[in-house]
């Protein structure tokens, strides 16, 4: 399993909001001039972030975009499972971690239900709150 860099550039701009001053909005284009990231595809983050709830956003001269909820109540699978789609371990895991596979004398499924609990316990464990 590889996170992209779209959960790179994500939370990175997900941190970005939560450290806000007064929780303002803040534009795409000073997220991506701050943190050397491209515009529009920050615009394509969060097009993917909006559509989940994460993030709201604003028009006009002091517009841009803000958290939805505070940053403790934002953990890190949501943000990961927004930009990326759900996450699995290996192939016959479903993102909710209980085995997808029919198969009943697989010899591993053990393993990858055991790993992706856990990476999925952390990954909620965490808040956006924890980053900053």
């Amino acid at each position: 399993m590889l996170f992209t860099t779209k959960t790179e550039y994500g939370l990175k701009a997900m941190t970005a909001l939560a450290q806000s001053k007064d929780k303002k909005p803040l534009s795409l284009a000073s997220i991506a001039k701050d943190y050397h990231i491209s515009q529009p595809y920050l615009e394509r983050l969060f097009a993917k972030l909006k559509a989940d709830g994460l993030v709201e956003s604003s028009k006009g001269s002091n517009g841009g975009y803000v958290l939805t909820r505070p940053a403790n109540k934002i953990n890190i699978f949501e943000v990961i499972e927004a930009l990326e789609g759900p996450l699995a371990v290996f192939y016959c895991m479903a993102s909710d971690g209980k085995p997808a596979c029919t198969t009943s004398n697989c010899l591993t499924k053990k393993v990858w239900h055991e790993l992706q609990k856990n990476i999925m316990v952390t990954l909620r464990r965490f808040k956006l709150s924890d980053l900053i």
